[in-house]
């Protein structure tokens, strides 16, 4: 038990091993960060010094806490943070806005005006807009496109974004079933997918109406489970959810500005940390996120080995920071080729926790 469990945090790596490798090889070396040391803290806005950022991060500590006790010392009712009459902490959840009647009618009206079109058309402006399309290359390298491979391409992917399945498209669209099942293989994977996303993503980022929703420096994550039938590498059975079933979690990125830039497919039953940090630093997109939460309310952790060196601050809930105990280093962006790399931050390993 203690091996495995320090296998999957890292404290114990095997040699040679890409599941278990050494966190450390995922770095990059202090003389390939230095030369980009004052840059990078230029760009997130955080000093080049340990000693001044924990010295920041120590007076925001202690702000926070003033603002706390003047919270209990006014003993707030229900809906308010608290204690109870026995000294127990109580952390309410965050309770939703109500909607004016008058910003709905508004929002009736709006939508209203919206013309309904084939989800077809949208797919093709978009690809006139985005060039999307042009993302999903052929498995083989063959560079020559049909005329009729755009048609195809949008085919499987209404198809499977609608779960009709290319049967059901066939015979819906009169193409024939093999054409779009030779589409779908030799077109659609992970990398192709995840290319085509970024286009949609950068285009939309830069749209000036998307500043109105935010800069995009702020992303939140979040699972979903499904159950799923038959022969499954990644399905497990996980009885809170499936039953006596079995099934699958997705798990996806979605910034400030609405935009959904990491969606990855995943063992329900795996920690949800390690792909957390995967989808912020590991995507293909224009954005540049420094701050990040997943799903709580009350409970919040922050990862000081993000917050402190990249001025990435990580809001988590207890169940999803797994993350085991590795030297205090910085998390930057790598290339677009992945694995991205890792700079080695400017925390001392004194300042090394557990998330």
């Amino acid at each position: 038990m203690a091996l495995r469990d320090g296998l999957r945090s890292g404290d114990v790596h095997v040699p040679g091993s890409r599941r278990y490798a050494d966190p450390a090889s995922f770095l990059l070396t202090p003389q390939q960060w230095e030369p980009q040391r004052l840059e990078f803290c230029h760009l997130v806005g955080k000093p080049a010094s340990a000693a001044a950022a924990l010295t920041l991060a120590d007076d925001e500590l202690h702000a926070a806490l003033s603002d706390l006790e003047a919270q209990l010392a006014r003993g707030g009712g229900k809906g308010e943070v608290r204690l109870t009459r026995d000294g127990e902490l109580v952390i309410p959840p965050l309770s939703a806005e109500d909607v004016p009647a008058e910003a709905g009618a508004l929002r009736d009206d709006f939508s209203a005006l919206l013309p309904r079109v084939p989800i077809a058309s949208v797919l093709l402006e978009i690809d006139a807009r985005t060039g999307f399309t042009d993302r999903l290359t052929h498995a083989g390298g063959k560079v020559s496109r049909p005329p009729d491979l755009k048609r195809n391409l949008l085919y499987v992917i209404i198809a499977e974004a609608t779960n009709m399945g290319l049967g059901a498209m066939a015979e819906s669209c009169g193409v024939p079933w093999d054409s779009l099942a030779w589409t779908a293989e030799w077109y659609f994977r992970a990398e192709t997918l995840e290319a085509a996303n970024a286009a949609i993503v950068n285009y939309h980022h830069r749209l000036p109406m998307t500043q109105t929703f935010g800069t995009g420096t702020l992303s939140s994550s979040d699972g979903q489970r499904f159950p799923v039938k038959g022969k499954s590498l990644t399905a497990a059975h996980l009885s809170r959810y499936f039953a006596r079933g079995q099934g699958i979690s997705t798990y996806t990125h979605v910034s400030d500005q609405h935009s959904t830039f990491d969606t990855k497919v995943i063992a329900a039953t795996s920690p949800e940390s390690p792909y957390v940090l995967d989808g912020i630093l590991g995507n293909q997109t224009d954005l540049q996120v420094t701050e990040h939460a997943t799903d709580t309310h009350g409970v919040v952790v922050t990862w000081r080995t993000s917050r402190c060196s990249t001025s990435r601050a990580c809001s988590c809930p207890p169940g999803s920071a797994t993350w085991g105990r590795s030297p205090c280093t910085g998390l930057g962006r790598g290339p677009a080729s992945r694995p991205a790399t890792r700079p080695q931050g400017t925390c001392s390993p004194a300042g090394s926790t557990t998330i």
